[in-house]
């Protein structure tokens, strides 16, 4: 097939109806989790400086479920782009898009604005933005601790043991923290108020939030539910408001890491503003950053060779960040043309001032765009 009989077929592809896409989109979701949890360990590839991928690379199939239940699944070929940028910025510069990111680093929680300058917030462990990026939520030891952007604490909570994955609920409507302490997943509100234990017996691995029922689509549901991994390895869901278990979806069982957390090299479905995801998997021995958009439209892009960590994505959905420890880069790739990267290099230096940079790799917890 040429090239332009290629993409006269994707084109076709992307705009052709899809029956019953809600319902496509959930057996999607179940298919990747399918996936994560059957792929086998790769052996992981030794440390590489510079940017390269091999020019030969393989097109390789993502096997997608595209349509209703009892019809065929479609094969969806997708592109696999050589990441290119071989000279990174020494050190982070502006960002490509509005927003800032927060960073967990093995020297407390640090903000990088839009500009490319830094805020350190203190000597923190995890942390999460709240909704609209008005707060922090960080952990320290057996404190839940809630700051601004600038580093002051408004409230802390202490919980019985060491306190871990918070996540602030996705919406800026009356909000909740889940996090871990313990074997028990706890809630508590926005303001530190109420904190309670909803589930014992829970795996090592964060919990995540469900999005919030959207009205025009029908009945509205509970408002703040969130999923969670039993030591078992199964999945449950629970309103956090009632206490009540719900019904798990199959976007709740994706979001939620496997048992031991995600695989080296690859990476939880993140859900893209305006819809769609990103996503991490492993194939053929090497890491793929599989993108897709509200359209249904599936890109592949290759990535450089050892751990690849993320992703996360910026504010307005256009660009995906991942790290890549192995090259200590940071690598911001266009979603919608993605051999444009822009590298950031040098990174564990420069969330180690006076340091060498040779604590934990420091890892993107999020991109928002602030509303203060």
């Amino acid at each position: 097939m040429s090239r332009a009989d290629r993409r006269e077929l994707e084109r076709r592809l992307r705009e052709a109806p899809i029956a019953d896409e809600a319902g496509a989109e959930e057996r999607a979701w179940a298919v990747i989790r399918a996936a994560h949890e059957e792929r086998a360990p790769v052996p992981r590839r030794p440390p590489v400086r510079g940017i390269a991928i091999a020019a030969g690379a393989a097109v390789l199939a993502l096997a997608v479920g595209l349509s209703p239940a009892g019809a065929k699944v479609a094969d969806f070929v997708g592109e696999v782009v050589g990441i290119g940028a071989t000279d990174p910025e020494p050190g982070i510069g502006r960002l490509p898009a509005p927003g800032e990111i927060l960073v967990e680093s093995g020297d407390g929680a640090w903000i990088v604005r839009a500009d490319g300058s830094k805020r350190r917030l203190g000597d923190y462990g995890e942390a999460t933005w709240s909704p609209h990026g008005r707060y922090v939520a960080a952990t320290d030891g057996r404190q839940l601790v809630a700051l601004d952007p600038q580093g002051e604490v408004r409230w802390t909570i202490t919980a019985p043991r060491e306190v871990r994955d918070p996540r602030w609920s996705g919406t800026d409507v009356d909000t909740r923290i889940a996090y871990r302490s313990g074997g028990d997943l706890w809630v508590v509100a926005g303001d530190g108020i109420g904190a309670r234990r909803l589930a014992r017996g829970v795996a090592r691995v964060a919990p995540a939030w469900r999005p919030p029922p959207d009205a025009k689509l029908g009945p509205a549901g509970p408002f703040h539910v969130v999923a969670y991994r039993e030591r078992s390895g199964r999945v449950q869901a629970i309103d956090a408001d009632t206490g009540q278990r719900v019904p798990v979806t199959a976007p709740d069982r994706a979001a939620v890491p496997p048992l031991g957390g995600w695989p080296e090299g690859t990476g939880g479905p993140v859900r893209r503003p305006g819809g769609g995801v990103a996503e991490l998997r492993r194939g053929d021995g090497a890491t793929v950053l599989v993108i897709r958009t509200a359209s249904g439209a599936k890109r592949l892009s290759g990535m450089p060779p050892g751990r690849i960590t993320g992703p996360s994505w910026s504010p307005d959905g256009r660009w995906v960040a991942v790290g890549w420890p192995d090259g200590d880069q940071w690598l911001l790739i266009r979603a919608d043309t993605p051999r444009r990267i822009v590298a950031f290099g040098d990174i564990s230096r420069q969330f180690d001032p006076g340091g060498g940079g040779s604590g934990p790799f420091p890892r993107i917890s999020g991109w928002i765009l602030p509303e203060r």
